[in-house]
């Protein structure tokens, strides 16, 4: 699949390419694809053409890292009980403060977006649904969704999209420090039907760009989209090789 983004102004800003088979997605991302992020079902691979190296995201490194936050705990434990208990105080308060802007306000999951339908409409020669996204009062989105029946290989990637994000909110739980706080892709999986072929982000009102579905195929994919490129280097995410 190809996506060309636009400003408000028509003109094009982005293009990526998306490719989805059995339960993986491989996206290029950049003006010239010199990344791609692949998602795997277990793990992400994040792939830098420019200096030809990857990283691995999975349940090693979520251990990993983990581990490295407990260590760092009990440092902070040790340095703590060595402190004169006023110091102690006024430093676990601090420290406090910092998880629960970590963690996100009072450890609470975000609010899914709320979204309503408008009707049917037409993008190009899709026929499709009209959905309005709303975070709280403000209308983010509007999203025309075409059934997954009349874009060939839609069926595919919504597959890869919904296990993406399930994934990523799997992520987002074992580090909630590292929480995105941009939306889910996969917030909207269960509220829309079909496959959004057009798209129009909105921020304070106003138009902010579009996203649309310029073109798409379906047919077999070469395994190695799914992989890390031959000859490439595996770099550690945490920063150690």
């Amino acid at each position: 699949m190809d996506l060309v983004s636009r400003d408000a102004s028509g003109q094009e800003t982005e293009r990526a390419k998306i490719y989805a088979q059995d339960g993986m997605l491989h996206m290029d991302q950049g003006p010239d694809a010199e990344a791609a992020m692949i998602f795997l079902g277990d793990s992400f691979l994040y792939v830098n053409h420019r200096d030809k190296s990857y990283i691995v995201m999975d349940e090693a490194m979520l251990e990993e890292v983990s581990a490295q936050i407990s260590d760092a705990m009990k440092e902070v434990e040790a340095q703590l009980a060595n402190m004169p208990p006023e110091q102690r105080a006024m430093v676990e308060q601090m420290m406090q403060g910092e998880m629960k802007g970590m963690m996100g306000k009072q450890g609470s999951a975000a609010p899914k977006p709320r979204v309503e339908r408008l009707g049917t409409s037409k993008w190009q020669s899709y026929a499709c649904r009209q959905y309005a996204v709303y975070e709280g009062q403000d209308k983010t989105q509007q999203v025309c969704a075409s059934k997954l029946d009349d874009v060939p290989g839609a069926d595919e990637a919504i597959e890869a999209f919904i296990g993406m994000a399930a994934y990523m909110r799997k992520m987002a739980e074992s580090m909630p420090m590292f929480k995105d706080e941009g939306l889910n892709p996969g917030d909207l999986m269960d509220q829309i039907d079909g496959f959004p072929v057009h798209t129009i982000d909105y921020r304070n009102g106003k138009v902010l760009q579009e996203t649309s579905l310029d073109s798409v195929s379906e047919q077999d994919l070469d395994e190695k989209l799914f992989e890390a490129p031959a000859g490439y280097r595996r770099e550690n995410p945490l920063g150690r090789r």
